[in-house]
């Protein structure tokens, strides 16, 4: 007795990522819904609304710059490891400097930011997109830094990448382009705030917008920029004590499509959550507690990530020497490290949510063969290098 395809369809939509590319091979049927776009997007909002399906895109710092990927669940095992990215996406990545995530796709920079690509780091596909125009780097110092940002207009169906510099050539200001998937064009935004400074350079996407920390008259705000409607907005800042602490660091981050802002000293960490657009109050205290031992002699700590339970936080702590990710139990308020093999001495790291969004219309996936297939493959070549080169010695 078989089973109705829209059984199948809502059956599928819950398994995850990994698994699911074997599902290409049990029929021509299975394999055509799950390349499809639409099944593709049915599967990224049931994961989404199931909080599940997370993963850390991991970069190795200095060298050359390893990537590496591991699942949120994984974490809790009782040996979690990396997965190393080979190639071609190994030889692809190279030099290359995240911009941010969305929607499982993860947009990078290349050649000096002029280069700009768009990867799918689970079914390991890439796309380049239009080059960033000349004429926006020339407006300004070879030396200087640019910002930038990538995040999906869920109205128009769109992904967007957002890069903004400050002019010094032609005049003094922002430059601000913004690149439309759909279009394929780089389009200049006209009305740009003049009497702000940026204070970070990725761009956290939620909510719709992408959002940096700055500073206007000396004091700190949010500045926002919606994809939807292209266009600047001032986010009203938490009402969290201003103070000339030197050991005081605010930290803006993206917990699941969630703005917070990690707010930490050498004595306490407050979590701040924004609350949905629309919402009376903007902000709210997620919690605030002393810091343990291990987090207060850290350089800086990080919020990477809730658990799906929602009562552990994933921090990842900076030290002189070394990089760790360890789980802050809210109850308990205690640091349990987390030991994961393969991870580099010095990382950096952020949360990406695993899917089959492609970078075409259905475009066949690739699937990467398991640790039993690439067996059977090198067994059978070694079998037919040594017939080979038996029938050759009796020639």
């Amino acid at each position: 007795m078989s089973l109705p395809c829209e059984m199948i369809d809502e059956i599928l939509c819950r398994v995850p990522v990994k698994y699911i590319l074997r599902c290409r091979s049990v029929c021509k049927e299975w394999c055509s819904l799950i390349d499809s776009t639409a099944f593709a997007k049915k599967h990224f909002k049931t994961n989404r609304d199931r909080n599940a399906g997370f993963g850390l895109m991991i970069t190795k710092l200095g060298g050359d710059r390893k990537f590496l990927l591991a699942s949120l669940d994984s974490l809790d095992e009782d040996s979690p490891a990396v997965v190393k990215i080979n190639n071609p996406l190994k030889s692809f990545l190279c030099g290359a400097e995240v911009v941010g995530a969305s929607n499982g796709l993860v947009c990078v920079l290349k050649n000096k930011k002029k280069d700009v690509f768009v990867l799918n780091p689970i079914i390991r596909k890439f796309r380049k997109i239009a080059s960033v125009p000349l004429e926006f780097l020339s407006f300004f110092r070879v030396n200087e830094s640019f910002l930038f940002g990538f995040g999906y207009d869920e109205v128009n169906d769109d992904y967007k990448v957002v890069m903004i510099a400050k002019c010094y050539v032609q005049f003094r200001g922002l430059i601000v382009i913004v690149y439309s998937f759909k279009t394929n064009v780089w389009t200049r935004i006209q009305n740009v705030p003049s009497n702000i400074r940026f204070t970070g350079n990725r761009g956290i996407f939620a909510s719709g917008s992408l959002h940096w920390m700055a500073v206007k008259n000396s004091n700190h705000i949010i500045v926002g920029f919606d994809l939807e409607l292209q266009q600047f907005k001032e986010v009203p800042f938490p009402p969290i004590e201003v103070t000339h602490d030197s050991s005081k660091s605010r930290f803006l981050a993206d917990v699941g499509q969630c703005l917070c802002i990690l707010d930490r000293s050498n004595s306490r960490m407050d979590v701040w959550l924004m609350n949905y657009p629309g919402t009376e109050i903007t902000w709210y205290k997620a919690l605030s507690t002393e810091q343990e031992e291990i987090l207060r002699t850290s350089m800086s700590n990080e919020l990477i990530a809730f658990s799906r339970s929602g009562k552990d936080l994933l921090l990842q702590v900076h030290n002189p020497y070394y990089t760790k990710l360890a789980w802050y139990d809210l109850n308990q308020e205690t640091v349990t490290n987390i030991g994961i093999r393969g991870l580099p001495f010095q990382f950096c790291s952020f949360l990406y949510t695993e899917s089959l969004i492609q970078l075409t219309e259905d475009e066949p996936l690739q699937q990467k063969p398991s640790e039993d297939d690439q067996k059977k493959n090198t067994k059978k070549r070694r079998r037919d290098e040594f017939l080979s080169e038996g029938s050759s010695s009796r020639l």
